[in-house]
């Protein structure tokens, strides 16, 4: 036994390895094409959503693509929200504003100073797609601004596809279109806009701005996040309150910036950072918890307030924020992991990604256990375990969008997930519905697939879910190659008696 309760670890043979690692390296061959040639989410979507962007950024990043990286790095930053700066709307995803939107005045830019807009247009403008803006968008595009920075700066390597075949290194040689998101890109590059140092100068201080506007949606001071409805990515599902996977979000900027500004000397505006990280787990393990249910759940608030809680996959995000910078990161363990990791070392003889507190590792395992018990219906790991409430603005019917559907994107993230817990032969079974027999395109390729019937849905090819399976690939090679294959287990739940 490994310690944690309801699980045993067995091997993992190299006949389910050599399965894995086949069906990974087709799907980073057969992808590459259709990944660097747009920061948009792609299909019928051609702005730039800065959340889907934060997955696609370092895709292309992972893919050698570093100069067209730090150009749209530069350019997503300066759509930040100022007063007087840009045309900016609102609203269209707000219950409260009766699903309008509205021009944002300039009090509300006052109030929104820091964040990033949902989408950033073509036509010179942007929008808030709810009443706020979304606490994911802007914490995501924090976290990747950082981890690539941090890799940058000093010329680090860090998990990549040229690492874990040959014939996945040919994504370095594919450069995306510099006319895929808008002219500014062009500019850019002519006037020196890929140095990760004049990068740096230039986001650092407005990630900082981030912060801080981010730290003001603790309403409470719980250090939990409050958001209100449909201000992430799931936006029909107009889910409000302490939503675990905004959390996750928020986590991800904190650590990750926090390692950025270490790297540049800067330790107390790093540790400060961390101190939030720390208040920000404190909450969620002390509010959004359930040992009723034996994993995260969100902690909605109905239009109508009554709460009520549903688990969706995406609270597998959480799972990644605990365990980003500690597992297979060539960053090493995180600072503010010091303690956690001595007091996992108090016990002896379990295995625990490292600096991941063994009541954590013991939380999450029943996590992951929970979401495959009720989300995965058949074949299918689904994004609700059942059907919603109510959605809006589209009044969607069962089986649709965001409805107790199948998302490649969001199967990318729980990929990531259980393969930072070890759980790599799950990996291989999700991989496996995501592609079959080398053809990717199959399922991978939309944006949603209806459970009942298989058929494919919304925008194809859909690059946000492409671009998440293949970092969950890359973070799963990578690793299974730093571990040496006599620790590498697997938890399985044990068979009832």
């Amino acid at each position: 036994m490994s310690g944690n309760e309801g699980s045993s670890s067995i091997s993992f043979s190299s006949d389910s390895w050599k399965s894995f690692e086949n069906n990974a390296n087709t799907f980073l061959l057969k992808t590459n094409e259709h990944v660097l040639q747009g920061l948009n989410p792609g299909g019928i979507y051609q702005a730039i959503w800065c959340r889907d962007a934060a997955y696609i950024l370092k895709d292309w990043f992972l893919s050698g693509n570093v100069d067209g990286v730090m150009q749209q790095i530069y350019q997503i930053w300066s759509h930040q929200i100022l007063p007087n700066k840009e045309k900016l709307v609102y609203g269209r995803g707000s219950p409260q504003m009766k699903f309008s939107a509205d021009v944002i005045g300039e009090n509300k830019q006052e109030e929104f100073e820091g964040a990033l807009p949902t989408t950033i247009y073509q036509a010179g403008f942007s929008e808030v797609y709810g009443k706020n803006p979304d606490i994911d968008s802007t914490a995501l595009i924090i976290s990747t601004t950082s981890w690539i920075l941090a890799r940058s700066l000093k010329g680090e390597d860090g998990p990549s596809y040229s690492s874990s075949s040959s014939s996945a290194s040919e994504s370095s040689y594919v450069v995306a279109s510099e006319h895929s998101s808008d002219f500014v890109s062009a500019l850019l590059s002519k006037v020196g806009i890929t140095d990760p140092s004049k990068v740096a100068e230039f986001v650092v201080p407005r990630m900082l701005k981030a912060i801080e506007y981010l730290k003001s949606r603790d309403i409470d001071s719980d250090g939990l996040l409050e958001q209100d409805h449909n201000e992430d990515w799931m936006d029909t599902a107009v889910r409000a309150g302490k939503i675990v996977y905004s959390q996750a979000c928020w986590l991800l900027g904190l650590n990750d910036l926090s390692s950025l500004l270490s790297k540049l000397g800067r330790s107390e505006e790093a540790n400060g950072l961390l101190r939030l990280a720390d208040k920000t787990i404190q909450g969620v393990e002390q509010q959004l918890w359930s040992e009723k249910d034996g994993c995260y759940i969100d902690i909605q608030q109905s239009p109508r307030s009554d709460s009520y809680r549903m688990l969706t996959q995406d609270i597998s995000s959480y799972l990644i924020a605990i365990s980003q910078n500690t597992a297979n990161d060539s960053l090493g363990v995180h600072r503010h992991s010091r303690r956690n990791h001595r007091m996992a070392q108090d016990h002896e003889g379990i295995q625990v990604p490292k600096a991941v507190h063994p009541s954590l590792h013991k939380r999450a395992i029943s996590t992951l256990d929970t979401i495959r018990s009720r989300a995965w219906k058949e074949k299918w790991p689904l994004v609700t375990e059942k059907e919603l409430k109510r959605t809006g603005p589209w009044v969607l019917k069962p089986y649709q969008y965001h409805n107790h559907t199948f998302w490649p994107w969001t199967t990318g993230i729980e990929m990531i997930a259980r393969s930072r817990f070890n759980r790599i032969e799950e990996c291989d079974i999700l991989l496996s519905k995501l592609s079959s027999e080398g053809h990717p395109h199959l399922h991978a390729f939309y944006e949603w697939i209806n459970p009942i019937t298989d058929e494919g849905s919304g925008a194809y090819p859909f690059r946000t879910g492409i671009t998440t399976i293949r970092i969950a690939i890359a973070d799963i090679l990578e690793k299974i190659k730093s571990e040496p294959s006599s620790n590498l287990s697997i938890q399985q739940p044990q068979k009832e008696h």
